[in-house]
């Protein structure tokens, strides 16, 4: 207020020097000229105008910055690795017609080698074993960059281990007939005695039967071809009777046919 007042009162004494300055040598007039009075009109308009404050000028709004979330970093592995879904198992080859050698469990991560673009396949270290196998993909998963593993060619089929064909066991049977039986006789002699004598003409007897005149009066080993005839029963026979003399094989699927001869001292 007091910086107002001294402003108008400096004007006032402007005022008062101009009208002072055009006051004219005759008599003065009572009223100012219109242009001195059009400037005191506009100087006091002026300072009435700055008696009241400008309003201050609205500040700009800023708008607050939104902060997006930076998603972290998830490093990609240098090797490849796979994990699954479902217990599978590990083969030598891509199908079951090779070898299971080992699994890749649910839980567990195993390393990739190499791949088989044909078949799909994974090529995996053996989880807890030596050596590599082939992973089933289906219910496979794996991370890393797979562009640059080796390519791995499907392996032979396994060769199937050839069954050996039992050998048949052959049906045991009764061995052949003895041959060319013959009855060597000690004469004169009324008890028949003498050798007895034949051909051997099978491989599986387990022994003879010797028969003399129809009754069994010995058995005897296997591949045995003469039996030693001490006394025919029935003796003693007179002369020009002679007696029966049989040689039968045996075995214990049976019996051959017996062989026989007839012979007597005369």
């Amino acid at each position: 207020m007091y910086r107002k007042k001294s402003i108008l009162f400096v004007f006032f004494i402007l005022i008062f020097a101009l009208s002072a300055c055009n006051l004219p040598s005759s008599a003065p007039t009572e009223n100012p000229t219109p242009d001195l009075a059009l400037t005191v009109t506009a100087l006091a308009g002026g300072m009435a105008g700055n008696d009241t404050p400008a309003a201050p000028a609205n500040p700009q709004e800023t708008a607050t910055p939104q902060f997006t979330t930076t998603a972290a970093f998830t490093p990609t592995p240098s090797v490849p690795q796979v994990t699954v879904s479902v217990n599978t198992n590990c083969r030598t080859g891509p199908g079951v017609v090779y070898d299971n050698i080992g699994a890749l469990l649910v839980g567990q991560v195993g390393t990739v080698i190499g791949k088989n673009s044909q078949t799909g396949y994974w090529i995996i270290n053996n989880p807890g074993k030596t050596g590599a196998c082939w992973l089933y993909p289906q219910y496979a998963t794996v991370s890393g960059n797979t562009a640059n593993l080796q390519e791995y060619s499907i392996p032979p089929t396994p060769t199937p281990t050839a069954t050996s064909t039992p050998t048949q066991t052959p049906t045991p049977s009764a061995p052949a007939p003895v041959n060319n039986v013959i009855m060597e006789m000690t004469c004169p002699n009324p008890s028949h005695s003498g050798t007895l004598k034949w051909e051997d003409k099978s491989n599986n007897e387990d022994g003879f039967n010797i028969y003399i005149n129809g009754s069994l009066v010995a058995s005897i080993p296997a591949n045995s071809t003469s039996y030693a005839v001490a006394a025919a029963p029935g003796g003693p026979f007179p002369g020009g009777i002679a007696s029966l003399f049989e040689v039968e094989a045996f075995n214990a699927a049976g019996k051959a046919a017996k062989k026989s001869v007839s012979q007597g001292c005369p």
